[in-house]
């Protein structure tokens, strides 16, 4: 609610217990649950295309759409959920779909497991160094000796 009204701040995800406690499988959860607010946020393309209106003449009065080329690209343009499993309760739970937290879970293990953290550029990292050398000399602070 508060995306939709119009906050640039989420704050809460990953953290369980009123704060207290953070869960990386949390975080990854609530971050798929941010990106389909944020989906949300972006509002509705309303257009001759979206409402399928050459396709509304053509198959006229009590025909389906659900085979119409519009139809499929329609439902493609919905949130992406990643990890989120859309089937049915009995159909996931027939084929043996894992639980939302335990998939979060996992994709946590794997992000922490294969993210490589691509280095700053040379003059960003030397621009931070600089502020932080500064706000030493200020405070008095001797920098560390290596």
């Amino acid at each position: 609610m508060a995306m939709l009204a119009g906050s640039s701040t989420i704050y809460g995800p990953g953290m369980l217990e009123m704060g207290v406690t953070f869960d990386i499988a949390q975080l990854v959860a609530d971050n798929e649950i941010v990106a389909m607010t944020k989906h949300c946020r972006r509002g509705i393309p309303v257009s001759d295309a979206t409402l399928m209106t050459d396709e509304i003449a053509t198959v006229g009065p009590g025909g389906e759409f659900l085979s119409a080329k519009g139809t499929l690209a329609g439902m493609r343009s919905q949130s992406d959920a990643r990890i989120i499993d859309r089937q049915v309760r009995e159909a996931g739970g027939e084929a043996g779909s894992p639980a939302f937290y335990e998939t979060a879970r996992k994709e946590a293990k794997r992000i922490l497991a294969e993210h490589q953290v691509p280095p700053l550029p040379k003059e960003v990292s030397e621009e931070v160094r600089s502020i932080i050398a500064k706000a030493e000399r200020e405070a008095g602070v001797a920098p560390p000796t290596t």
